[in-house]
């Protein structure tokens, strides 16, 4: 009943609680209670035929794409993307480690309908892991660009975007891996929720923000399911977020090998306005899915499994609360 076509590879993160399914499996009624009792939420009901009112965001580390990629590059990233995007009628792509304005364009083509009707938000740098924002048809970018924020290597890449009655702030983040040093990346991940929260401060503001990419850290769970989960000093992302925004996505994202994933660097940050109002399902796409794209093309797309999240665009959540428009306040 959930109208959700990409595959999830682990149990993904919700927002609006529901009863469980009569068919649901003896493992589903562990794994809801297991998760009601760490604070999830088990998955929210899409009424049948609700697809059209629904959108999608894909953050992908794309592993420093540039003017030298190969076809079978270009061809693994186009059909793991196309598996990634199946049946969205509104999509999004926030991209990290783009190289430069050519890696920015051989991205671009790579999209449903070699890019056709698409938006691309690029800002080239001297940085060789540039952030990027795609927006397909449907989609209108408010304002954009780079945050240039003092103490962040990989500028982050800013869009207030609108789809029908939903509008938000995206940002597509990198942060510095520095060998795995962790701290390295919970200093920038304050300084860009210190800029995001300063945003959604200002009187009038619009409350919708998602921050997504490569943090190269985990979520509490995640950590538990990755190779690093004995390293003390890699502490989970919600010891560092602060209140009023929530992580999402557990699964491994980091790859391990040609098809195995290894560790949980890929997240969402959403608001709790976004996630109350607008917030249908996120996780990491099918690994499965991208590996059998990457078999098709003969070549791995990226040291990245891509994750994704399914908005409301219009409609209401379970609770009644509906989605309606706030204003492109972060472009004052």
């Amino acid at each position: 009943m959930l109208l959700v076509v990409f595959s999830l590879c682990a149990p993904a993160r919700y927002a609006a609680a529901a009863s469980a399914e009569p068919s649901a499996d003896l493992s589903d009624t562990f794994r809801s209670l297991w998760d009601r009792f760490r604070g999830r939420k088990p998955p929210s009901q899409i009424p049948a035929g609700d697809g059209g009112n629904l959108g999608r965001l894909v953050s992908w580390n794309v592993q420093t794409l540039g003017k030298k990629a190969s076809k079978a590059k270009k061809d693994a990233l186009r059909l793991g993307l196309g598996r990634a995007l199946a049946g969205a009628g509104t999509m999004i792509l926030a991209a990290q480690e783009v190289a430069n304005d050519k890696g920015a364009e051989t991205l671009s083509r790579q999209l449903p309908g070699e890019g056709r009707g698409w938006t691309m938000s690029f800002e080239d740098t001297s940085d060789s892991m540039n952030n990027a924002i795609f927006t397909g048809p449907g989609v209108s970018v408010n304002c954009s660009g780079n945050l240039n924020l003092e103490g962040v290597r990989h500028p982050p890449h800013m869009a207030h975007v609108t789809a029908g009655d939903a509008d938000f702030t995206v940002l597509s983040v990198h942060l510095s891996y520095a060998k795995g040093d962790a701290s390295a990346s919970v200093a920038e991940l304050k300084i860009i929720m210190d800029w995001v929260r300063a945003q959604a401060g200002r009187p009038g503001a619009d409350p919708d923000f998602i921050v997504a990419g490569d943090f190269n850290l985990p979520t509490g769970r995640g950590k538990e399911f990755s190779v690093r989960s004995a390293d003390r000093s890699w502490g989970p992302i919600e010891d560092s977020l602060g209140p009023g925004f929530t992580a999402l996505v557990d699964e491994p994202t980091s790859r391990h090998g040609r098809e195995g994933a290894a560790n949980n660097y890929d997240h969402f940050l959403v608001s709790d306005d976004f996630l109350d109002e607008e917030l249908v399902v996120a996780g990491a796409v099918s690994t499965a899915e991208v590996a059998l794209a990457e078999r098709e093309a003969g070549a791995r797309a990226s040291d990245h499994f891509p994750i994704a999240l399914t908005f409301r665009k219009s409609g209401a959540d379970a609770g009644g609360k509906a989605v309606a428009l706030d204003g492109a306040s972060v472009c004052r």
